[in-house]
């Protein structure tokens, strides 16, 4: 999730470790969902950011 340098607060990375807290971020990425503060991007520019390379064909597939 993309969040702007003016940001409230940092993102957290979610876990099952609390699941209240779990529930509470959920939530509140939904709204921020539900506002347009969230940018999509397609998992194949995901995968190469993360991994270095090109998404798994099966991968891709899925998204269509």
């Amino acid at each position: 999730m993309t969040r702007p340098p003016f940001a409230q607060r940092p993102p957290r990375i979610l876990t099952d470790a609390d699941g209240v807290t779990l529930q509470k971020e959920l939530k509140h990425r939904l709204v921020e969902l539900d506002r347009g503060e969230v940018e999509l991007v397609p998992v194949e520019e995901v995968w190469r950011d993360v991994f270095g390379h090109e998404a798994p064909p099966e991968l891709r597939a899925r998204q269509r």
